[in-house]
């Protein structure tokens, strides 16, 4: 009966996580779309990013394997603990529950290395610029670039500053820069399902990041796999 009931309760725990954490993304989103200029004004200026998102982020990769202390390619409550500790990112024991909820995209019950480039990117934006100098004194200025222009990348597609982007969103900011010739709809249609990893109609800041990740090919680069990104 026990075991039953901690199925049950899990999913409500991730509800709950994901309900919080959203609501304070989409504040921190807020708060950054009113107090900078966009820095994205088309798609295929986001599109060419893309390798140098690669290059700045895979060094990560060594303080990903620095948390991961028995090396199994998974961070887990406790190692997430220890390496928010380190971070100086005060958080109750239940907050960082919720963090390593929020942040295990594909519910495979630890964090692996995309999903430890989402969680430090939204420590970025919820905590500042001293989370990276803690995450790497020497790479800091170049993380502060990357996680920036992600976060950029994500506003150029949430009109309404809601932190949730929508299809019509993407399709509208895909075709509006180009007059000559629209994106077919299946197109914007499969971008936008890859993105939607809950299926919920709404892509958050996460979802988004962690689609970022792939497309620049760092999650194929870790696990050996030829999969392209569109």
């Amino acid at each position: 009966m026990g075991a039953v009931a901690s199925i049950c309760v899990e999913p409500m725990k991730r509800r709950r996580a994901e309900k919080n954490l959203d609501e304070k993304v989409s504040a921190a989103l807020r708060e950054r779309a009113q107090s900078k200029k966009r820095t994205f004004r088309s798609l295929n200026s986001i599109t060419m990013r893309l390798p140098r998102f690669k290059e700045g982020l895979r060094d990560i990769k060594d303080v990903f394997d620095h948390y991961d202390e028995n090396s199994n390619g998974t961070i887990d409550n406790d190692e997430l603990r220890n390496c928010l500790n380190k971070l100086h990112v005060q958080m109750s024991e239940t907050e960082a529950d919720d963090i390593h909820r929020y942040c295990d995209v594909d519910h495979r019950n630890g964090i692996q290395f995309p999903e430890f480039v989402v969680l430090l990117c939204l420590m970025y934006l919820l905590f500042g610029p001293d989370v990276t100098r803690r995450v790497s004194e020497f790479e800091s200025e170049k993380l502060n670039y990357v996680f920036d222009e992600l976060i950029d990348a994500f506003l150029f597609f949430d009109k309404d500053g809601d932190g949730k982007m929508r299809r019509k969103h993407v399709t509208r900011r895909m075709n509006e820069t180009s007059h000559q010739e629209r994106t077919p709809g299946h197109i914007t249609a499969r971008l936008f399902k890859e993105m939607d990893l809950d299926r919920n109609g709404k892509v958050n800041l996460k979802e988004f990041l962690f689609a970022m990740i792939r497309w620049a090919g760092l999650e194929t680069e870790d696990d050996g796999s030829d999969e392209t990104s569109p």
